[in-house]
């Protein structure tokens, strides 16, 4: 399944029509996978709406008459679908992120913030989505050139890769070790896929094999045991994407912070 392919069902609920309104034509225009099934005007009709249909994405105004947005969410205790915020007022962010939302969007709307929205929600279902990531990342390979041999190693299968200089080693689920003639922001330019981030100097890691984040300590825990160090300048950005596929965020234990990335190292 490719972007194309992941229809996202989404809720546009505001009380003002002009703003419903444009936020459909954008998305319509813009965002070709997302499908607004139903609109709502304030928070009761939309519990009712979000009730009847479902939907993966509920793009949510928060100033509203009577109830608002912030408050409509507390009626549901396990929240199935995503929420972008869009509101007028910058204020309300750090609220927007207690609630969990996945991201908020001034208004009046841009087309290119709404489209990089677009491009980040459809990462979170696909990986989201049961085995979405060797459905999207699993059947892809790429191709490692040592000396004298090549091999063919599917994404699925990385969990990380470390640089050193000009050399980067592949550490795969297997336990094998490839280590080829290419820095790291080369690695990630034949790689050109969403699930590895690039979270250190030295360190590229697939977000799939992380169990969790230690975010005191600034951490990243593997599925074979593995610590890989976070840059400080990469910390927010790496708990939003890992808080985005549901991956475990530690914040209990007390130890200084990853050092900044090594100098010297590709």
């Amino acid at each position: 399944m490719n972007y194309s392919e992941m229809k996202i069902r989404c809720v546009v609920v505001d009380d003002e029509l002009p703003a419903r309104q444009s936020l459909c034509r954008l998305i319509e225009r813009h965002c070709p996978n997302f499908e607004v099934v139903q609109t709502a005007s304030n928070a009761p009709e939309a519990y009712q709406v979000v009730k009847e249909y479902a939907p993966d994405l509920v793009f949510l105004d928060i100033q509203m008459p009577n109830e608002s947005g912030l408050e409509f969410l507390d009626r549901f205790d396990d929240r199935k679908f995503s929420v972008v915020f869009c509101t007028t007022y910058h204020e309300y962010a750090v609220e927007a992120l207690r609630k969990r939302a996945f991201d908020y969007l001034l208004k009046p709307v841009d087309e290119q913030d709404l489209v990089a929205c677009a491009k980040r929600i459809t990462e979170k279902l696909l990986i989201a989505r049961g085995a979405a990531i060797p459905e999207v990342a699993g059947g892809r390979r790429v191709e490692l050139v040592t000396s004298g041999q090549r091999y063919f190693v599917r994404h699925s299968d990385i969990l990380y890769v470390e640089a050193s200089g000009s050399y980067s080693t592949f550490y795969l689920a297997t336990g094998k070790r490839i280590t080829v003639s290419k820095n790291l922001k080369r690695i990630e330019q034949m790689l050109e896929d969403p699930i590895f981030q690039r979270v250190h100097n030295s360190f590229l890691v697939r977000l799939a094999s992380v169990e969790s984040y230690n975010h005191r300590n600034g951490t990243l825990h593997l599925q074979n045991g593995k610590e890989v160090p976070i840059a400080v300048r990469k910390k927010e950005a790496v708990r939003q994407r890992l808080v985005e596929l549901m991956i475990e965020v530690r914040e209990d234990t007390e130890l200084p912070m990853a050092a900044e990335d090594a100098p010297g190292l590709a």
